[in-house]
């Protein structure tokens, strides 16, 4: 009887500890995933098709995306993506909402959108999507180029993923 209560103990530790151990595997290889993205931009562009019922008078548009994910605070990457624009002649901010962390600027006919999201305390994601017409140079460009340069301006050094 005393053998059998000893094994029955030992047998819920070891539940026990197998189970608080396999929240933490799981969360190890979510770090591991996340330090692997960290830094990373990665980007998409869509351009749009004539022949999804447009009126052939308006013009086609393109649109970019550009995301990463940086070990910054949020409220630093905002700060520094304000600054960054309100700084640049070549723009102008339509909108800058600080509650939702989100940053409208236009240059003549092609608009951008930036946002940041919170993922941890120090952990946040910068999302850039713009628009332009069809034909011009390539927006994808000037939005990678306006991720690197935040990374930049926060002592980040990032680089253009594969997609």
């Amino acid at each position: 009887m005393a053998m059998t209560k000893k094994l029955g103990g030992a047998l819920v530790g070891a539940i026990l500890v197998l189970g608080s151990a396999l929240p933490l595997t799981a969360e190890a290889q979510w770090i591991f995933v996340a330090h692997r993205a960290m830094n990373r931009i990665q980007q998409v562009t869509q351009d749009q098709d004539s022949g999804q019922g447009q009126n052939a008078q308006t013009p086609q548009r393109v649109t970019q995306v550009a995301t990463v994910i940086l070990d910054v605070p949020a409220k630093r990457v905002y700060d520094v993506a304000t600054n960054a624009t309100s700084n640049n002649q070549n723009v102008t901010v339509v909108s800058n909402d600080p509650a939702s962390m989100t940053i409208k600027v236009k240059e003549g006919d092609q608009s951008a959108t930036l946002a940041v999201s919170a993922l941890n305390k120090n952990v946040s994601q910068l999302m850039i999507v713009g628009s332009a017409p069809a034909g011009q140079n390539p927006q994808t460009s000037r939005i990678v180029n306006a991720a690197m340069n935040l990374c930049n301006d926060m002592g980040k050094k990032c680089e253009l993923g594969t997609n």
